[in-house]
Parts: structure tokens; sequence; C-alpha cells
């Protein structure tokens, strides 16, 4: 029921501070002030907490397939920055790997400190994220699963279907980071 009402809540205050384009994708202008999380929240008081946003694919089908990771916290300086993850995996080697650790390689692993850009981009994110989890259609055994957590549990969006519109705002996410975006076709 409390995480109900604050994805009720969340949703009010977003419609409240942004603009909606006709296909529903949130614009936010040059300007727009972001509320973002408060760095003692994520970190710079000693807390461990955390906000995580994550990415699983299945390019491999039902054995799942690449996953991604941003671990976004702030340092004493109060800043706040972002761990990225991004693993990579064979496909043709899951048969004599699947259930190990050597399935998922690593690929990519970098500290990023966060912009005002970047900011308003997880900010973007995570309100197309809740859109997605209202319209939420369950694809079956496989599928692609994008999502959000704060470590404390105050907040969790998990997000599993087969729109492609899920992929298209991680990937502009990506690019916000300057990242390589996932190439990913929909059967």
């Amino acid at each position: 029921m409390k995480n109900i009402l604050l994805l009720l809540f969340t949703i009010m205050m977003i419609s409240c501070n942004k603009k909606t384009e006709k296909d529903g994708t949130v614009k936010l202008n040059q300007n727009d002030n972001v509320d973002f999380f408060r760095p003692a929240d994520l970190g710079a008081s000693g807390s461990k907490t955390r906000l995580i946003l994550y990415a699983n694919f299945d390019e491999c089908g039902e054995w799942g397939g690449h996953k991604e990771s941003f671990e976004i916290f702030s340092k004493e300086d109060k800043q706040f920055y972002a761990n990225y993850k991004r693993t990579k995996v064979d496909c043709s080697k899951i048969g004599e790997l699947y259930g190990k650790p050597e399935f998922q390689q690593p690929y990519i692993i970098k500290e990023i400190k966060l912009a005002d850009k970047q900011k308003k981009a997880i900010y973007i994110y995570l309100s197309q994220l809740i859109k997605s989890k209202i319209k939420e259609d369950f694809p079956g055994n496989a599928g692609k699963n994008f999502g959000a957590i704060k470590t404390d549990s105050t907040l969790v969006i998990d997000v599993y279907d087969s729109d492609k519109k899920n992929l298209e705002n991680y990937n502009k996410l990506l690019k916000e980071f300057r990242l390589e975006i996932v190439k990913y076709e929909y059967r």
C-alpha cells in the first residue's frame, strides 16, 4: 500500500512539473529545474542507500542476455555520481556456461560524475518508467526488464514487457551519459 501511495504521489508531482509531448513523452526546457534526490539520502552523510537503474535483456531467449545498471550515489562532496556497468554474453556458449559466472562477462565499468543534464535525463527516464509500469503487459517467458530501485526499498519500479518504447527511453538515457546505446531486434 505504501508503494502504491508513493507511486501515485510521484505521478502527481511529475505531471505538475513537466511538459508532455503528443506521444506522452516528457519534455523539459533547458532552464527547467529538476527535483532530484538529496545528497544525504544517497550516501553523502554515510548512508549506504543507492538508487539503482537497471536493464536486463534477452538476446539469448529464455536464458536471458546482457545486463546493465547505473548505481546513483552521493559522496562527501555532496555531488552525485553513477557507477555504470554493462555485461556481455555469448549465446553460443549457453549450454556449457549457463548458470555459471562466466555467462555474464564484464564489458564496461565506469564512474561518472553527474551533470545537471544527466540528472534531468534520470528524472525523465523515471517518469517514463512509471508510465510504462502503469500500462505494462506481461510478455510470457522472455522479455526485457527495466527498473529502478532505491536500496532502502522506498522506491521500487520494475517493468517487464515487450514495449519498444521502454528501450527507446533507456537509449535516450544512455545518450545523455554518452554511452553506447543498446541495439536490439524485437521479434
